[in-house]
């Protein structure tokens, strides 16, 4: 393995987009509240797209977290996993933006699927030009980590208690 982990979780989007940063957010916010081991590796992934393709080819089991419109309410969690999910994420801003979907695309193409995949998200209220979640992401965002956390605890990847407030 290239990576360091076993289990990856790999937090998108962009910062400066209010709601898009999400995925970074809660893998900030997952990293100041429980420890891990070294078989997780915590990425802050954002844009990064292709990039992102060596962790996960590495990787044995991966969380994708970001926030994904499914045309709900703002603020609702989602929870997709496998592959059959792949193909809702069609829409690009541009041509020459590669995203989520070419990202699953060159995984398979690879033959490097992980064993579990599981995408966490949150349908964004608001992705304009700002660094703060509106306020029913944010409202949402420590149930996020905990179901994160849940799915690490699951796999045996974390230990079930958060890490010490000293940190």
């Amino acid at each position: 393995m290239t990576g360091l982990g076993e289990t990856v979780v790999i937090g998108l989007g962009n910062l400066i987009l209010s709601d898009d940063g999400l995925g970074i957010h809660a893998v900030q916010r997952l990293r100041d509240r429980y420890e891990f081991g070294e078989s997780v590796e915590l990425i802050e992934g954002g844009t990064a797209g292709l990039l992102l393709l060596p962790p996960l080819a590495d990787a044995r089991r991966a969380i994708l977290v970001d926030a994904i419109d499914i045309g709900a309410a703002p603020g609702t969690l989602t929870r997709l996993e496998g592959k059959h999910w792949t193909s809702a994420f069609s829409v690009r801003m541009t041509p020459h933006e590669v995203g989520l979907p070419d990202l699953l695309g060159a995984l398979e193409l690879c033959g490097a699927w992980p064993e579990k995949l599981v995408l966490l998200g949150v349908q964004p209220g608001c992705i304009a030009l700002g660094t703060k979640l509106s306020a029913p992401v944010a409202a949402v965002l420590d149930s996020l980590v905990e179901a994160i956390a849940t799915e690490l605890i699951a796999w045996q990847a974390v230990r079930a208690t958060p890490a010490s407030d000293e940190r």
